[in-house]
């Protein structure tokens, strides 16, 4: 009880509970609603929303050259302030470079995009911006240690989506779209309330030399991770179809609920109490981070045994006739999702160590999976059940990589990003 009650007055807790709150009460409206949408929109709408998403999510990593992630562990307020204006900046820029790009996947008719309307390629632009802007804030809130505020985006964004594609459905599949771009624009001005009104210009490129080491080691990583997370729906419909493809896009919804839920909060609590310990107590990081990956198991394992055992039963209760196909694919994404949900939080620790392109290894590695896949054409049952235990093993190699690269001696502490130079104190 002692244990439990220093627990529950922890920071880390605080911080968790406040985070992982919003998003429970985001993620609640998003599944009641879900049953609803499904029979509002074929499988076939739900992969071209799967697309975009996918589309949306890989842009992102490049929308701020993975400068957000050294908001956290900026030196200085100074740095993290202007850090963060200039990410602003870049995911304007980013933007139009992104909806160019969609569009010429679109009329290369690459991955399956060629189904994709014409007026799609102009929300690309309105959507990367909310979701870069998103990101830098959030990164923001999580160094000032403003987890309540963090929370309350993350309930907005979450309810306005959702309900957004609820009462656009009389257009069709193009109401998935629109409500993808308009519900990711709320919430942004309760987050731009954080930054303070400091003189001086918003765009710092000064301040982004100094902190080169983010774009050039982990924005390559990056790229490659999040192209390995958004694959399965692009690959699965170029190899099997829009509605294998729409099917698996529920699938993941649905089995990426923990990881969003528990996953994304721990992970920004985790990585500024990371920073700190690095900062401070070089020597207690390594256990920290054990002993939120082995709490973090041990809450996914229900959560994956569920899915194996009740997914195929009541998918085509809840969501209905046509999405039979989804729920055998839940099943099988289990050990895959109690993997994710296990390492991918702690695995931000990577970000503090001098040795981070292990990261870029571990990135390469989950893009080979697909490469197999597309070179051997297996049945869609087989690719899929393939692609979970194949990541699932590849994220437990990869948490025992991770602890050796968090040593005392290999930490980015006291890293002077003026000079180039770092203290390894142990």
């Amino acid at each position: 009880m002692t244990a439990l009650r220093r627990l529950a007055q922890s920071r880390f807790f605080r911080g968790v509970v406040a985070i992982a709150g919003g998003t429970a009460v985001a993620q609640a409206v998003g599944v009641l609603l879900s049953p609803i949408i499904t029979r509002l929109y074929m499988p076939e709408a739900m992969g071209l929303w799967g697309l975009f998403v996918s589309f949306l999510g890989v842009a992102a990593v490049v929308a701020t050259l993975r400068y957000e992630v050294a908001i956290v562990a900026a030196s200085s307020e100074e740095d993290a302030l202007a850090l963060t204006r200039s990410s602003l900046v870049l995911g304007l820029v980013t933007g139009v470079l992104g909806a160019f790009v969609f569009e010429l996947l679109r009329r290369g008719n690459l991955l399956g995009y060629g189904a994709l309307p014409t007026w799609s390629s102009w929300l690309v632009f309105p959507a990367l911006v909310a979701l870069s802007w998103g990101m830098a804030l959030r990164y923001y809130g999580v160094r000032q240690g403003a987890f309540g505020l963090v929370g309350r985006f993350t309930i907005m964004q979450g309810v306005a989506r959702p309900l957004a594609q609820l009462l656009l459905a009389f257009l069709g599949g193009a109401g998935l779209l629109l409500g993808e771009a308009l519900g990711r624009f709320l919430g942004l001005t309760a987050l731009l309330k954080i930054l303070p009104k400091a003189a001086g210009p918003w765009f710092r490129p000064e301040v982004l030399a100094r902190y080169r080491i983010y774009p050039a080691v982990q924005l390559p990583s990056g790229f490659l991770n999040k192209l390995a997370l958004l694959a399965p729906v692009p690959v699965f419909t170029a190899l099997y179809g829009p509605a294998v493809g729409g099917s698996l896009a529920l699938a993941q919804r649905v089995v990426g609920l923990p990881v969003s839920l528990i996953g994304t909060a721990v992970a920004d609590v985790f990585y500024g109490q990371a920073a700190e310990l690095a900062r401070e107590k070089p020597r207690a990081l390594r256990g920290f981070m054990i002993a939120t990956a082995l709490r973090l198991f041990l809450v996914a394992l229900p959560f994956g045994l569920a899915l194996w055992l009740l997914a195929p039963r009541l998918s085509t209760w809840i969501f209905g006739s046509a999405w039979e196909e989804a729920g055998r694919m839940m099943a099988i994404m289990a050990p895959w999702m109690v993997a994710q949900l296990a390492v991918s939080p702690v695995s931000r620790a990577v970000f503090l160590s001098r040795w981070s392109w292990v990261k870029f290894a571990y990135d390469v590695f989950s893009l080979l999976i697909f490469a197999f896949l597309i070179t051997f054409r297996l049945d869609s049952r087989e690719a899929l059940i393939f692609l979970s235990w194949s990541s699932a093993t590849l994220y437990g190699v990869y948490f025992l990589v991770l602890l050796l690269v968090v040593g005392p001696a290999m930490l980015l502490i006291d890293f002077d990003f003026r000079a180039g130079k770092g203290d390894h104190r142990g």
